[in-house]
């Protein structure tokens, strides 16, 4: 069974609702004279208040285009993690291992890609 709501739709409601509770926490600060919280809470109530009501997606489609998420919205395991689809997983320029999620890594001179073990060892 399909919603017939969309994705978007239960994103819009739940930035609406938090615009209203910042709202309400930006006046009650205010009043309390907490200045600085309220302008602050006041600042990210129009902020959500605006992507809430906006059809300007400017901050999701550059999230999208990085981590390439496609139509159904997965995204490609390969690319997600540092590699390409077609080139296979990042591999280090000085031992050839492929660099996995949770190693360190860093650029050597050449502006490689390499382990931080493999770039130690060579100095």
């Amino acid at each position: 069974m399909d919603s017939t709501q969309s994705d978007d739709g239960n994103g819009r409601i739940a930035r609406a609702l938090l615009a209203a509770g910042l709202g309400a926490a930006a006046l009650w600060s205010l009043r309390k004279g907490k200045r600085l919280r309220g302008a602050l809470a006041g600042l990210g109530a129009v902020a959500l208040g605006y992507s809430a009501t906006s059809d300007a997606d400017g901050v999701t489609d550059p999230l999208a285009e990085e981590f390439e998420i496609g139509e159904g919205g997965e995204s490609d395991d390969a690319t997600s993690a540092g590699g390409d689809a077609e080139d296979g997983p990042l591999r280090c320029a000085a031992c050839g291992e492929p660099i996995v999620a949770g190693q360190i890594r860093v650029p050597n001179e050449d502006d490689e890609t390499v382990h931080e073990t493999c770039l130690e060892a060579t100095a």
